[in-house]
């Protein structure tokens, strides 16, 4: 992985951009998917 250009220093805003611009991607593991559909 290239190291950035620039160093984040406006970690606050940096996280919410992804969420004003409505995108907001993450992962859930198979486990915990698997635990969730099978909850009794």
């Amino acid at each position: 992985m290239l190291k950035p250009r620039y160093k984040t220093t406006n970690w606050k805003q940096y996280n919410k951009a992804p969420i004003n611009r409505g995108s907001l991607t993450f992962w859930i593991d198979e486990e915990a998917i698997y635990k969730w559909k099978h909850i009794q």
